[in-house]
């Protein structure tokens, strides 16, 4: 006999404990990683089994154990690298282990609940089944009386279909859908009557499901340049000695970082491990997925967050079982289980969307190099602009830095313009696009050539304002002004999603003068959609809420229906389309202009990688940034693409004030209906900080605030934050962590924070 110490699944984010549970004999194989069904707080619910623990001796304590009620799969669903990943994730992002441990769930629950009640409405129970299903169809295999019948040359059979059906299932090893023997000719009435004679069995087996099984992958295979080749040999010697190592692959737009991945990836597949492959966002999925299965064919499985619970259930169970080899997947994808991992690649690795904006605000990048350091396999970081850590690690020599300077068919980097849009008014040029954009891409598209068009916004117009006494118009439940949207004529907050009609009066002065003001994407297309002979096609967040939209709107783009393709930061990255030679960047410098310290940096970034879709064919491309700040030393440098330059500088700048790579940041925040209440804890915690340091407990710190975040209020609940800086954070971290703020309700931890604000 023993127990069983359960981490308790719930979405709460106060209960740090395990506990523990009996184990009926009936399920005396429990260990570590499986996932139980346990009485908890007069309810029943999944958890997570830690370790095996010993019968208590005090018989009192003995008899207030509760039993494990059920077990859920017939094998653990963590092995010890998850386990340890999910441990770790836990005591580095300040959550509890069961947040962590949820994570490597598809939908963050294994069961779902039904009620059940008697004639009258009343409950008498609830019972708990498996959430995930598996998709199972009928299937047919031989028996070996079948086989003895083909072999003897079908004994008094005379049936044709029969004896035809019966030869097929002989050449097949497995169990044949009876999908795919219908197909051939051969309905239920024929196999019925084979299995009515034991010449075959049936049963239901298993579908794995695969929502990119319709694309088409077309063959590809280039000569790598030198620099192409070196990095190749690198990887791959890490790879065959199998060492663990880190690996910033820095290459300009354009410069082929993908070759590389695919045979990093063939060299990984051929020693018999299989890769992890993270893209930033569901936009870059199904060009990858192209590519490599131009290479790997059915060995790839796909993974994001448009896929239903169940699909997602079936890319887990590939990837676990080895009927899958690669997985290319966004953020979420890291928590996949493996068979035997051996390489993991981060495309685009500076891009924000791999953090976690919500609890636990894990980066993915992080939990990589953690999975990579668990099973001793190399990690590949890709990008044009890298994130300035990483960046440092590699010059410092902690990563091993490889650079591809260079586009393989020698084509060169666009020219860019930058244009004044203080001159454009000067000229009585109030249109969005600036006079130099126009002429440009009227004439791309005279050439037979198509341009993108990159707005940092979406929406028909940034906000509503009143022009006699400057009330903006904003949400009920949130800091914000509400963004018009045409298509519904209504305006919207982009934060909580309420919708409010247009007004007709300012609510403040009833005023009738109401004007729109800023520009969004939908009123970009229409201004695009007036010039001549442009066809104009938008990709945004409004646009792309089915599970293959970005997919289909590309597919538009790159057949030519559609000249010009206009959206939000999406369109600005990593599409590769040979006939783009025109890209314009409206608002430039307005990521810059964000009071947070990564500003320049993500504003550095976005421009080169808008700028980089330009030109990647054998025609020449070019660039046109518009902004109201041309001489900004940044704008300048990403139009030349000079990101050695620019990072010299910002890690300067990051040195002096202490900010990573020199320093450790941590960002608490408080949430509260009453606005003094939050300010309130915040405020408290700060005192507990400033008297840990003083008392020489802690290593010193610098700690701001508490300040008001940027967007004050977000569904009715105000927001205040403090900002923690230290060159360790560890010792921070545990003093919290024992404190009475480590199940505060309404305080929220975020260790390495993108954002300050």
């Amino acid at each position: 006999m023993f127990c069983v110490d359960v981490a308790i699944n719930l979405p709460v984010k106060n209960i740090f404990k395990v506990y523990t549970y009996d184990v009926p004999a009936e399920f005396d194989y429990l260990d570590e990683g499986w996932r139980v069904v346990v009485p908890f707080a007069r309810q029943t619910v999944e958890g997570f089994v830690v370790r095996r623990s010993a019968v208590p001796q005090d018989a009192s304590v003995r008899e207030k154990l509760k039993n494990v009620e059920a077990v859920i799969g017939d094998r653990p669903w963590f092995d010890k690298e998850m386990l340890a990943t999910a441990t770790w994730l836990g005591e580095y992002y300040m959550c509890s282990l069961a947040e962590s441990m949820r994570l490597f769930v598809p939908g963050k629950c294994s069961i779902k609940r039904q009620a059940i009640r008697d004639a009258n409405g009343k409950l008498l129970r609830y019972e708990y089944e498996e959430r995930l299903k598996a998709k199972t169809i009928l299937a047919y295999a031989i028996t070996e009386k079948g086989r003895e019948y083909v072999k003897d040359n079908f004994p008094g059979m005379r049936g044709y279909k029969q004896k035809s059906a019966l030869q097929i299932l002989n050449s097949f090893d497995d169990y044949m859908a009876s999908t795919d023997l219908a197909d051939q000719g051969y309905d239920s009435s024929v196999m019925r009557a084979l299995s009515n004679k034991g010449l075959v069995n049936s049963a239901q087996k298993r579908i794995l499901r695969n929502s990119y099984d319709r694309f088409v992958a077309p063959e590809s295979n280039v000569e790598l340049t030198d620099e192409q080749q070196n990095a190749v040999n690198k990887i791959n010697s890490a790879i065959i000695n199998k060492k663990q190592e880190t690996f910033l692959l820095q290459g300009i737009t354009g410069s082929g970082k993908t070759e590389v991945y695919l045979r990093a990836t063939a060299k990984a597949l051929e020693e018999g491990k299989q890769v992890l492959m993270l893209v930033p966002e569901i936009a870059l999925t199904a060009q990858l997925v192209q590519r490599f299965q131009s290479w790997f064919g059915k060995s790839v499985a796909v993974a994001h967050s448009k896929l239903s619970q169940n699909e997602r259930g079936d890319v887990w169970y590939k990837m676990r079982t080895g009927n899958a080899r690669i997985l290319i997947g966004v953020r979420s994808a890291v928590f996949a289980p493996f068979e035997n991992l051996g390489l993991i690649i981060i495309d685009e690795e500076h891009e924000g969307s791999y953090k976690q904006d919500e609890r636990p605000n894990y980066h993915a990048r992080n939990v990589a190099e953690k999975r990579a350091e668990l099973v001793n396999c190399s990690l590949i970081l890709g990008s044009a602009t890298p994130d300035i850590t990483t960046y440092y690690k590699a010059l410092k020599g902690q990563y091993t830095h490889l650079r591809l300077t260079k586009r393989p068919i020698g084509n060169k980097l666009p020219n860019v313009e930058i244009v004044d849009m203080r001159d454009e008014l000067k000229a009585k040029n109030f249109s969005v696009l600036s006079r130099s954009l126009q002429s440009k891409l009227v004439q791309t598209v005279a050439n037979g050539e198509q341009g993108i068009v990159l707005l940092n916004r979406r929406g028909y117009s940034t906000f509503v304002m009143c022009r006699d006494c400057g009330e903006s118009i904003t949400c009920d439940h949130c800091a914000v002004a509400l963004v018009y949207h045409s298509h519904g004529e209504d305006m919207r907050c982009h934060y909580c999603g309420n919708t409010h009609p247009i007004p007709s009066f300012c609510p403040k002065c009833g005023s009738r003068r109401i004007k729109f003001f800023g520009t969004g994407t939908q009123k970009a297309e229409a201004e695009l959609a007036a010039l001549p002979d442009v066809k104009v096609l938008r990709m945004d967040q409004d646009s792309t809420s089915s599970k293959f939209a970005h997919e289909e709107i590309l597919d538009e783009f790159k057949s030519g229906k559609y000249n010009t393709l206009i959206g939000t930061q999406m369109v600005a990255k990593g599409h590769d389309i040979p006939n783009v030679t025109l890209v314009g960047v409206l608002a430039a410098d307005s990521v810059l202009n964000l009071p947070d310290y990564r500003a320049s940096e993500r504003a550095f970034s976005l421009l080169t990688q808008a700028a980089g879709r330009a030109g990647r064919g054998e025609k020449a491309g070019q660039v046109v940034l518009q902004t109201y700040d041309a001489d900004n030393e940044i704008i300048k440098l990403a139009a030349k693409q000079d990101y050695d330059t620019f990072a010299k500088t910002e890690i300067y700048n990051r040195k002096t004030f202490y900010y990573p790579p020199f320093g450790q940041m941590l960002k608490l925040t408080t949430l509260d209906k009453n606005q003094d209440t939050a300010y309130a804890i915040a405020q408290k915690v700060v005192l507990y900080l400033q008297k840990l340091v003083f008392e020489n407990k802690l290593e010193p710190m610098v700690i701001s605030g508490p300040f008001p975040a940027l967007v004050s209020k977000v569904r009715d609940l105000y927001r205040y934050n403090v900002l923690i800086k230290a060159k360790d954070m560890e010792p921070v971290k545990k003093a919290l962590m024992i404190s009475e703020f480590q199940t505060q309700a309404n305080l929220y931890f975020d260790v390495d924070p993108a954002s300050v604000i």
